[in-house]
């Protein structure tokens, strides 16, 4: 059992414990535990963390006896503001078209509104089943390729092998014609030579030049089968070569599922997972090396406020202009990654301190000058920084609990600041 079952299955089971749990939510998480193999693919993460939104969601309703639509203590708002917030987040990860990409955004829409306990556990388990049904749609289109490349390889291979012996047996044809060939010239020419009486000699030679004439009939033939065989032998060609490309345009799609896989799909720069394999590189190498190494939390100062008043569109564009200006002011060295919703990492590798402190300062100073425009509206959108350089002993875990403290400090201070360390 994969992972990813594991939890769905330990997930589902969970829920099923819950008293007072909707009947709707038990008979659409029943037919999901029904799901007889999910496999693990470039979706599974986010499978997994809506597993975990989900069974957070559960404990909403489970520490509210009476079952209100309505939440009454501070805490439970707080929590339910989180998880709707992750949800949204985690449907801006999802790289979906077509119709389940038009029901992510309607549920986006949705959660940006405001929905009750009981919507939101109803919209979790359904971003989760769109999830779980694209994973199996995608294993699905792997396999239907596999079986089509296999039963293309099986024929090709077993027509090449035919041909192979077809042509084994048209050369040693050809072999015992030469031979025969050989034979006759031979003898005629020995009746040429010894024969001196035109009679004998005519008698002689027309026997020989009989079996010539059928001889060449039958050298016409066997060339006739040769060319259909290299005819055949040709269109094999051009099957490998059409299986070739197949191949190739299939490789094409898993270099860029593979390259989407470490993108996030909304600002296009790498995602938390892809973050977290290059800073282990960079930790690594910081270990053998010692060479500078810190990390950047930028965080969108007000961003719900944004996507509250504008709508969630423009937040979306507001988070794909300030990733691309973060971007250009980068070297090929240093990396970018949205790691949440509005907050955004950067590992600076080989850079002095005061050089990263000045790059960081621009940073701030980009996106403030950008000219932001919702609604006939013109707004400025800052950033709050913090910053942590790797010291000896620490981990890549204690250096982002140690920025995301140190950005606490920043927004405490207001918009646009820098906290340093």
């Amino acid at each position: 059992m994969t992972n990813l079952e594991r939890h769905i299955r330990h997930g589902g089971e969970t829920l099923l414990r819950i008293p007072g749990l909707p009947s709707k939510v038990k008979r659409d998480l029943r037919d999901l535990l029904n799901v007889s193999s999910v496999h693990p693919s470039p979706k599974s993460e986010q499978a997994v963390k809506l597993l975990g939104l989900y069974e957070r969601s559960v404990k909403i309703i489970a520490t509210n006896p009476h079952r209100s639509n309505t939440i009454s203590h501070t805490a439970e708002q707080a929590l339910h503001s989180k998880l709707s917030d992750e949800l949204q987040t985690l449907i801006t990860e999802l790289d979906f078209e077509g119709e389940s990409g038009e029901v992510l955004m309607d549920i986006r829409a949705k959660l940006l509104v405001g929905v009750t306990p009981d919507t939101l556990l109803e919209l979790t388990l359904e971003v989760l089943r769109l999830v779980v049904e694209g994973t199996t749609h995608e294993r699905k289109k792997s396999e239907q390729f596999l079986d089509q490349i296999n039963r293309s390889l099986v024929t090709h291979l077993k027509s090449t092998k035919q041909s192979i012996q077809q042509n084994q047996n048209y050369l040693s044809h050809r072999q015992e014609m030469n031979q025969e060939f050989n034979a006759l010239m031979a003898r005629s020419n020995k009746i040429l030579q010894e024969e001196q009486d035109y009679t004998l000699l005519k008698s002689g030679l027309t026997p020989l030049l009989a079996q010539l004439t059928a001889l060449s009939e039958r050298l016409t033939h066997a060339e006739q089968r040769e060319k259909a065989l290299i005819e055949r032998m040709e269109y094999i060609h051009n099957q490998a070569e059409s299986l070739y490309e197949s191949t190739q345009d299939y490789r094409c799609q898993l270099e860029d599922q593979a390259h989407r896989v470490l993108q996030d799909p909304l600002t296009k720069v790498y995602n938390r997972a892809a973050f977290h394999n290059r800073l282990e590189l960079e930790y690594h190498r910081w270990i053998k090396n010692q060479h500078p190494l810190r990390l950047v939390l930028l965080d969108i100062d007000n961003f719900k406020t944004l996507n509250k008043n504008f709508g969630y569109s423009a937040g979306d564009k507001a988070l794909k202009i300030i990733a691309k200006t973060i971007q250009k002011e980068l070297s090929e060295t240093d990396t970018v990654a949205r790691f949440s919703g509005e907050e955004f990492m950067i590992i600076m590798p080989d850079r002095a301190e005061q050089e990263s402190y000045l790059l960081v300062q621009t940073i701030l100073r980009q996106i403030a000058r950008l000219p932001f425009k919702f609604k006939d509206k013109h707004l400025t959108i800052t950033l709050s920084a913090a910053s942590t350089a790797f010291q000896e002993g620490n981990t890549p875990e204690e250096c982002i609990e140690q920025v995301y403290k140190t950005l606490q400090k920043a927004k405490k201070s207001g918009p646009n600041q820098v906290s340093w360390k």
